[in-house]
């Protein structure tokens, strides 16, 4: 992936996810405390079929941003219609290239307030057929309280950023009930 200005919960997940990705200890990075609110801003989805990733755990800032519960709710559906492609684009393209793809978009409420937002969408890799899971961050750029306590109710990208393909092992995801 291109080096690029990453707000600060931005970088400290793809660097985590990349030293997952290199085989070292979650324990070797910094900790959640060095990052306030980052857990929060995290969320999972899952690839169902084409062009439809769901919301498998989603943090509670963007319940809170989008005003409602969005797990089980198809991830492209936040978007507008005409980048709902481009951003299925980006996941295929993290897939693909085993990276993390960053996406810049602006937020609107109906009342026309606005936010801007940083998501990270990274790959979590089972095997050599790709991606059934993403790891994702939503970080506000604004300060929330533009919204002034609105919802948004649509989704402009403003830049996509795919990554640099790297050939490297990839994450394996163990899943138990």
């Amino acid at each position: 992936m291109e080096v690029l200005k990453a707000h600060p919960n931005t970088q400290a997940m793809l660097d985590a996810w990349q030293r997952l990705t290199d085989g070292e200890s979650a324990s070797d990075g910094p900790t959640t405390d060095e990052y306030p609110g980052l857990v929060n801003n995290l969320f999972l989805l899952n690839h169902v079929a084409e062009r439809d990733f769901a919301f498998r755990r989603v943090g509670a800032t963007l319940d809170r941003l989008f005003g409602r519960h969005l797990t089980e709710h198809d991830f492209l559906s936040i978007w507008n219609d005409i980048d709902r492609r481009l951003v299925a684009a980006g996941l295929s393209m993290a897939v693909k290239d085993r990276g993390p793809t960053l996406i810049h978009a602006r937020g609107e409420t109906l009342a026309g307030k606005r936010l801007d937002l940083e998501f990270a969408l990274a790959p979590l890799l089972e095997n050599d057929n790709g991606a059934r899971r993403f790891l994702g961050l939503c970080q506000a750029i604004t300060p929330e309280e533009a919204l002034g306590g609105r919802p948004l109710r649509r989704l402009q990208v403003l830049a996509i950023f795919p990554p640099a393909p790297v050939m490297r092992p990839a994450i394996r995801v163990v899943a138990s009930r």
